[in-house]
C-alpha cells in the first residue's frame, strides 16, 4: 500500500473536476432559436475520434435539425468522469459503458429506453440475429434499453500478434507461429538470443493483464472470473493456477517485457518492432492502424495451448450492449432518431465502420463488409470450432435472475480484486493462491448470502441457477440445453 500524501485525493478530486467541466461543455441544448437539437456521445475510443466527428457531420447533412457532438475521454479517466457526471446531472445523451450491465445501470438510474415509447418495432430488431433481444439483458418488462454493438464470435480478447520483423530477425516463421506453452518459450527464447527485442509486449498495470491473462487462460478453461461448470469464483481452482504459474515462469525468464506498464505502451512497443508478440483483441488492428503501423507489418495467430492441448475457450456472451441512452438526455426522439441511423445495415457509419476496421458489428454481415487482412484473420481464428464458445446463461436458466442483485452485488466488492491480486503475486513471485484466496471467498460468500436473501423474499433464485455441471469448456451452452 502506497503511504498516504495530504492532498492526494483533493488534488484528484480537482483533477476529475476539471476534466468533466472541459468533456461536458454545455449539456445537450437547443441553439439557433431552437431549431438545432444538440447529442453528446462520450466514449473513450480514441483511435475513433476522426470517424466520430466524419460521422457527425454527415449525420448532420442527412437530419440538418440535430447536431452530434461525440467526445472520446481516455479510458481511466472516463471510468470517473462518467460518474460524476450523471451525479452532477451533466451527463451526456448517449453514453459507452461495459463495465456493468443493465441490472446495475437500472439502479443507479443511468439509463432510458432506446426509443421515447420504450418499444421498438420490428423492423428495427430485424437487424440482429433471433435472440439478440432478452429480457434482463438488454430488455426490462418489455423496454428495450440497449442493442448487441459488437458481435460475439470474432469480437473479444484472445488473439496472438506476431510482429514480421522481429520474426524474421530471430530467424522464425510468422507463417509457423508457436502453437503451445513451449512452443512460445522457445520462441522466446529465439527472439531473445538473435534479435535486441523483447519477445512478449505485456501490459502488467492493473486490469491492462488481461491481455496476456485472456490470451493465456481461453485454452484452459474459462476465461470468466466466475466458472459456471462449478457455480464458483475460479481464480484460486487449478486451471488459474497453472496459467499464472506460466506468466510468472515467462517473467522469470526474461521472456515479458520489463516494468510494469500499460497497454498503450505495450502496443507502441510491439509497433516500433521492439517486442515480438502481443496478446489482444479484435479493436488492435484499428488502433495500431490509427499509429500508422499497418497490418502488412504483423501477423494474428490463435493463442497458444497448454502442452497438454486445448481444455478450454473464450467465452462468448449474448450481452454485448455498449450504448445506452442517458436518463438524462433532454432530447430521446433525436436519440432515437440517430440510434436507428447509426444502427443501419447499409448506412453510413456501418460502411466507414469497416473501412477503417474498427472491429466486427452484431447487426452486419461480416463476412461480406470486413476487408482489412488483419480483421480476416482474426474472422478466421474465431470462427474456428472451440475457439469461441456461447457460455451458459443463468438468465436463461431462472428468469427470477433479472431481478436478482446478488451477482453483481459480489463483483463489487473490490471490483479489480482479481487484477490486484495478480500484480500482487507477480511483483512478489509468490504463487496466486495465496493472494486470490481473500477476494474469491469474499465474492462467493457474497453472492451465496444475496441469493439465499433474495429467496427468503420470494425470487426463485439459488446457486443452483449459476450452476452448470453438464457444461464442457470447449462446447457451446446451447439453447436446448436449459429444458433438460
Amino acid at each position: 500500500m502506497k503511504p498516504h500524501r495530504p492532498g492526494t485525493a483533493a488534488m484528484i478530486t480537482a483533477a476529475v473536476a476539471s476534466l468533466l467541466v472541459a468533456a461536458c461543455g454545455t449539456s445537450s441544448n437547443s441553439s439557433g432559436g431552437g431549431s438545432q437539437t444538440t447529442l453528446q456521445i462520450w466514449d473513450f475510443s480514441a483511435e475513433q475520434v476522426n470517424f466520430h466527428k466524419d460521422v457527425g457531420a454527415q449525420f448532420a447533412k442527412e437530419h440538418p435539425g440535430i447536431k452530434i457532438e461525440w467526445r472520446s475521454i481516455t479510458q481511466a479517466d472516463y471510468m470517473k468522469t462518467l460518474p460524476l457526471a450523471f451525479q452532477s446531472n451533466q451527463a451526456p445523451d448517449m453514453f459507452y459503458w461495459n463495465a456493468t450491465g443493465l441490472s446495475q445501470l437500472l439502479d443507479q438510474k443511468w439509463v432510458s429506453p432506446l426509443s421515447p415509447s420504450g418499444t421498438v418495432p420490428a423492423d428495427f430488431t430485424k437487424r440482429w440475429p433471433d435472440g439478440s433481444f432478452l429480457e434482463g439483458i438488454n430488455m426490462q418488462d418489455g423496454k428495450t434499453y440497449g442493442f448487441p454493438f459488437s458481435e460475439n464470435l470474432y469480437w473479444g480478447s484472445g488473439y496472438m500478434f506476431l510482429n514480421k520483423q522481429v520474426f524474421q530477425q530471430a530467424g522464425l516463421d510468422v507463417n509457423n507461429p508457436p502453437k503451445t506453452w513451449t512452443d512460445l518459450k522457445k520462441a522466446c527464447a529465439q527472439i531473445k538470443a538473435k534479435t535486441k527485442a523483447e519477445c512478449i509486449a505485456a501490459p502488467t498495470k492493473g486490469v491492462d493483464m488481461q491481455r496476456i491473462w485472456f490470451g493465456l487462460i481461453s485454452s484452459v478453461s474459462t476465461d470468466e472470473f466466475f466458472d459456471y461448470k462449478t457455480g464458483k469464483f475460479d481464480l484460486t481452482e487449478p486451471g488459474q493456477l497453472k496459467t499464472f504459474a506460466f506468466i510468472q515462469e515467462l517473467k522469470k525468464a526474461g521472456y515479458l517485457a520489463p516494468g510494469t506498464n500499460d497497454k498503450n505502451f505495450s502496443r507502441q512497443q510491439f509497433a516500433a518492432n521492439q517486442a515480438g508478440i502481443m496478446f489482444d483483441g479484435t479493436w488492435l488492428p484499428s488502433v495500431w492502424a490509427s499509429q500508422g503501423f499497418g497490418s502488412d507489418k504483423y501477423v494474428v495467430a490463435p493463442r497458444v495451448n497448454p502442452d497438454g492441448g486445448q481444455t478450454g475457450a473464450g467465452g462468448r456472451k449474448y450481452d454485448t450492449s455498449k450504448y445506452w441512452v442517458s436518463s438524462q438526455t433532454k432530447h430521446p426522439d433525436a436519440m432515437w432518431t440517430f440510434i436507428q441511423w447509426m444502427t443501419d445495415p447499409n448506412g453510413y457509419f456501418v460502411k466507414q465502420y469497416y473501412k477503417n476496421a474498427f472491429g466486427t458489428l452484431a447487426y452486419v454481415d461480416n463476412q461480406k463488409m470486413v476487408t482489412d487482412p488483419a480483421l480476416r484473420q482474426i474472422m478466421q481464428i474465431g470462427a474456428s470450432p472451440g475457439y469461441r464458445v456461447q457460455l451458459p446463461v443463468p438468465l436463461l436458466k431462472c428468469p427470477d435472475i433479472a431481478k436478482s442483485k446478488a451477482y453483481v452485488n459480489a463483483l463489487a466488492k473490490n471490483p479489480d480484486g482479481e487484477w490486484e491480486a495478480m500484480g500482487q503475486a507477480l511483483t512478489s513471485g509468490q504463487p496466486l493462491e495465496s493472494a486470490a484466496a481473500g477476494i474469491v471467498k469474499q465474492r462467493q460468500a457474497a453472492l451465496e448470502e444475496g441469493l439465499k436473501q433474495e429467496a427468503a423474499s420470494g425470487l426463485k433464485v439459488s446457486m443452483d441457477c449459476y450452476t452448470f455441471p453438464d457444461w464442457e469448456y470447449t462446447k457451446d451452452y446451447t439453447s436446448d440445453k436449459y429444458r433438460n
